[in-house]
């Protein structure tokens, strides 16, 4: 692979972004069977030679010392119809002017990967990670796939954090405001009490099954 690179609309929407002070949204990532012309500056293109299919992206990590993006994203036989061989990747973010752009591009000619197809044998599950620049943005965020996948390693993390983690309950009766509340913390307002007049009626939505117990 000869790396990742930032398209000159990618670089573009950075300086938008710096100059509203945005936020840089990674909308989802796509591989195909294309390659870069011969001669050509891959920095130029506004989308894959050959789109093929969308990625699942599972994970983002800005690295703001660095002033670069970790995306990591999955392609997986599933729905496949025909086995091909992906040798170009690119990642998507969202223009306010242009909307969903080419942000950055991997020409993958150097290392292929087959995917195959559904009723293959022979399954293939890709998970690639392009490292992509966003300089000095300081809000950074990405649309992840409630279809991607994590492995066991990174699962049983998560459930150590969380069951390390303490959470704690409030009831107040005022609003507190956001910027005033803890982390791990759940709050509860109550509003307007009042008494509640017993009533032999019983009141549902006709589309409600009933059953009556002695």
């Amino acid at each position: 692979m000869n790396g990742t690179v930032i398209t000159k609309k990618g670089l573009m929407l950075i300086t938008k972004i710096l100059a509203s002070n945005g936020e840089l949204v990674f909308t989802k990532a796509g591989v195909g069977i294309g390659n870069v012309p011969t001669g050509y500056d891959p920095s130029g293109m506004i989308d894959l030679n050959n789109y093929k299919m969308d990625g699942e992206i599972s994970e983002i990590k800005a690295d703001t010392e660095r002033r670069q993006a970790t995306i990591r994203f999955q392609v997986s036989s599933v729905g496949v119809e025909e086995s091909f061989t992906v040798t170009e990747a690119g990642v998507y973010a969202q223009d306010p002017d242009e909307g969903e752009i080419l942000y950055a591009y991997l020409d993958m000619s150097d290392d292929p990967q087959m995917i195959y197809d559904a009723e293959s044998t022979i399954s293939k599950f890709l998970e690639m990670t392009l490292v992509v620049v966003i300089g000095t943005v300081e809000r950074i965020t990405a649309v992840i796939s409630p279809q991607s996948l994590i492995s066991k390693e990174e699962f049983d993390k998560q459930i150590t954090i969380l069951q390390e983690e303490k959470v704690n309950i409030v009831v107040t009766d005022t609003e507190i405001p956001i910027s005033e509340r803890k982390p791990h913390t759940f709050y509860f307002t109550t509003m307007n009490k009042s008494e509640i007049t017993p009533s032999t009626e019983i009141k549902a939505s006709p589309t409600v099954g009933y059953r009556l117990l002695d």
